[in-house]
């Protein structure tokens, strides 16, 4: 065969590129050899217009392009049918999207693993309520967290610190957590809402042990999980008491913490009754139980009128006391999420 005839072989080997995404020049595929000679001129006459102090990108473009020493620009979407092709590419798609997933769900938990949580329904916050932990309202919003208190160990109801509902946001102590936070009414009318106070996540049933105490605006209630018969898990319990009694002692406490703020203090207090020649006083006290297995407390707060405020503080411990507090609470979690809405909303 002749060289005539070998031509077009070498001309056709020649077009070809060896890259994954083929230059172009006004729509038409380039050889390697054209490539080669427009990137060179492209340098020469870069050198050649920096020398004459012509440095603007805008103007090296437009003299290249009036030479033909330009490229087609590659479009994104371009790539797509090409990457659209072959199965295996939606098998990679369909792993990176369960990746993702996973990602998502994990994060989610992590967020909510032992996370208090603060929250206003869409409904109540498009009538202009919202919250903050700040009595300023710095940043209002319709939502806040606190971390947890982590590696806990138990207290007794008597250690909490006086001060608990004097300090705003998230003062947590080393054996209790507690958060203050404000609601207000920013809208322009006068309403109601519910709140309620829930467990959203737990493990190893940490709630049989942890006691709540609400501040409503200054006013004390304490909460408990029920005891076996569905009354108040009364500390000491029954069993303490008839120990001592057995020793010819009687038990409680010697002090009455936040009785002056208590909202239902004779009801949550109750002194021993003792031998006229004791002096010292002893207290049992009464938390209100929570209202069903997930559900601490709920109540609601009508007529509120518009830049009304109230305060709210959240204290939970592990109470040394409660009999159900031992050993095999090691490990576990609690999640608590408080939920404002509107009076007129039907489910939380």
């Amino acid at each position: 065969m002749s060289k005539k005839e070998k031509a077009p072989s070498a001309i056709a080997t020649e077009k070809k590129q060896k890259r994954l995404f083929k230059k172009k020049r006004a729509g038409v595929v380039l050889t390697e050899k054209e490539v080669r000679e427009i990137k060179a001129g492209r340098k020469k006459l870069r050198r050649e217009m920096r020398a004459a102090g012509l440095k603007s990108k805008k103007d090296f473009e437009l003299t290249a392009s009036s030479l033909g020493l330009y490229f087609d620009k590659r479009k994104f979407f371009g790539i797509l049918p090409w990457l659209l092709r072959g199965r295996w590419l939606w098998a990679l798609l369909g792993a990176l999207a369960a990746l993702l997933t996973a990602f998502f769900l994990m994060s989610l938990i992590t967020r909510m693993r032992g996370h208090f949580t603060i929250n206003t329904t869409n409904e109540l916050f498009r009538e202009g309520f919202t919250i903050s932990d700040t009595k300023t309202f710095d940043n209002p919003t319709s939502y806040l967290y606190s971390m947890p208190v982590e590696g806990t160990l138990d207290t007794t109801f008597t250690d909490i610190p006086a001060n608990v509902d004097m300090i705003d946001g998230s003062h947590n102590g080393e054996r209790y957590f507690a958060y203050t936070f404000y609601i207000r009414n920013d809208g322009a009318s006068t309403v109601g809402y519910d709140y309620q106070i829930a467990i959203n996540s737990e493990s190893k049933d940490l709630s049989e042990a942890v006691w709540v105490m609400l501040f409503r605006d200054g006013e004390m209630t304490f909460y408990a999980h029920a005891d076996d018969n569905g009354g108040s898990e009364v500390i000491p319990n029954a069993q303490v008491v008839a120990e001592a009694a057995q020793r010819g002692k009687h038990t409680g406490f010697r002090t009455c913490p936040f009785y002056e703020t208590a909202k239902y203090p004779e009801e949550q207090y109750k002194e021993v009754e003792r031998n006229d020649d004791e002096v010292m006083p002893l207290y049992h006290f009464y938390p209100i139980p929570f209202e069903s297995d997930f559900v601490i407390t709920s109540g609601t707060v009508p007529d509120v009128v518009p830049q009304e405020v109230h305060k709210y503080t959240v204290v939970l411990w592990l109470e040394g006391n409660d009999p159900d507090c031992t050993n095999e609470l090691i490990g576990g979690h609690l999640g608590v999420e408080v939920t404002f809405k509107l009076v007129t909303e039907k489910d939380y």
